[in-house]
């Protein structure tokens, strides 16, 4: 009887621990201009390529029930302070501002959806794998609705550590990034 209790008991921390390794991370991102950065044409790529999304997931609208893959409110970021110093100071225009949950075992890219913002349209994806660290591979594509002149093409390659504020630099953009273990 003592034999068959142990062997239950080992077979459910078994399968309760194969049930967390899949867990969730959250992802928060602040997408801002600099202002001084369009007297800066050296930089400017023309004509815009649209961003690959066919295998990407997109990410749903607002939710509260901490489902993967839907944007979160505001208040849930880790990154309100910086937002507040950035959207405070006037050489920088936030055009987006997102915060969603994902799974750890996630390989595929994350469609942030097309926005329009401070005379911009941005869109392009997101991914972040867990290693070691987590290794991120975006690519965003602004353009100027008033001047094809103005496009250019975000893309960086990062390896990242969790909760760790990360400020990813452009020419004429910049991003803040945080990723964390959700409990």
């Amino acid at each position: 009887m003592l034999r068959i209790t142990l062997f239950i008991s080992l077979l459910a921390n078994c399968c309760f621990g194969y049930a967390n390794t899949h867990t969730l991370y959250q992802i928060d991102i602040i997408v801002f201009t600099h202002q001084q950065s369009s007297e800066n044409p050296e930089h400017t790529l023309s004509p815009l390529v649209t961003p690959d999304t066919h295998t990407a997931i997109p990410l749903q609208s607002l939710d509260n029930t901490r489902t993967p893959y839907h944007l979160l409110p505001a208040s849930a970021s880790q990154l309100r302070n910086e937002y507040w110093v950035l959207n405070r100071k006037p050489q920088y225009r936030i055009l987006f501002h997102y915060t969603w949950l994902q799974p750890s075992n996630n390989q595929r890219p994350v469609v942030l959806s097309s926005t329009h913002n401070n005379g911009w349209n941005v869109e392009g994806t997101l991914r972040v794998r867990q290693s070691n660290y987590y290794l991120l591979d975006t690519e965003l594509f602004f353009s100027s609705p008033t001047s094809n002149e103005l496009s250019f093409i975000f893309s960086q390659k990062q390896r990242l550590k969790p909760n760790v504020v990360y400020y990813l630099d452009h020419p004429q953009a910049g991003m803040l990034i945080k990723i964390h273990k959700v409990a």
